[in-house]
């Protein structure tokens, strides 16, 4: 079993810092399995939709079913984010754009080495953020155990506006870092 599929199995067990830990693990790839995608659907829709199904899943006792394999969890995950992609460009009638592909084998790295100056970096365009999306970025990782509404209402949010403040931090972010000669693309893959 890999450590991926360990998490996933202690959530299971209703182990939410677990549960918790496996979605920081498979969200990169998740959303690097949805990039055929980008062009007909909202991706970031579809990863916040797919980790929602997987808690479901992962707390629903009486479902029975279990998942097998290495990665068995990722897998299922991607392959439940492209079906939810395919849905979503169906509907939109934007389906022209997907690639008839199978689905990829992405693999799940450990841990890259941490590098001293890329927090120092990330602290820094973090403070330059403008002020609600920075504050909407900042409560979601203060309040990670928490569901989205919680954290938008203890900001005097609607969901919505939450979510595009979260969005809007993560682009702003990302520019800043490019600015400062991060190489996003590098990380991200």
């Amino acid at each position: 079993m890999t450590e991926v599929d360990e998490r996933f199995a202690a959530a299971r067990d209703g182990n939410r810092a677990a549960f918790s830990d496996w979605m920081g693990r498979v969200e990169r790839p998740i959303r690097l399995s949805l990039q055929p995608f980008a062009r007909a659907v909202d991706v970031e829709g579809v990863v916040q939709e797919t980790l929602m199904r997987m808690w479901i899943f992962a707390t629903d006792a009486e479902s029975g079913r279990d998942l097998t394999g290495d990665n068995a969890s990722l897998r299922f995950a991607i392959g439940m984010a492209r079906n939810l992609a395919r849905n979503e460009a169906r509907r939109n009638r934007r389906e022209q754009y997907l690639p008839h592909d199978e689905l990829p084998d992405v693999p799940v790295d450990p841990d890259p080495p941490p590098d001293p100056g890329l927090r120092q970096a990330i602290v820094d365009c973090l403070k330059r953020l403008a002020r609600r999306p920075r504050e909407a970025l900042e409560a979601r990782l203060r309040m990670h155990d928490d569901h989205d509404r919680v954290i938008a209402r203890s900001l005097s949010m609607t969901l919505n506006t939450f979510l595009q403040n979260v969005v809007r931090a993560r682009q702003q972010l990302a520019r800043c870092l490019e600015r400062r000669g991060v190489p996003l693309r590098e990380l991200l893959s």
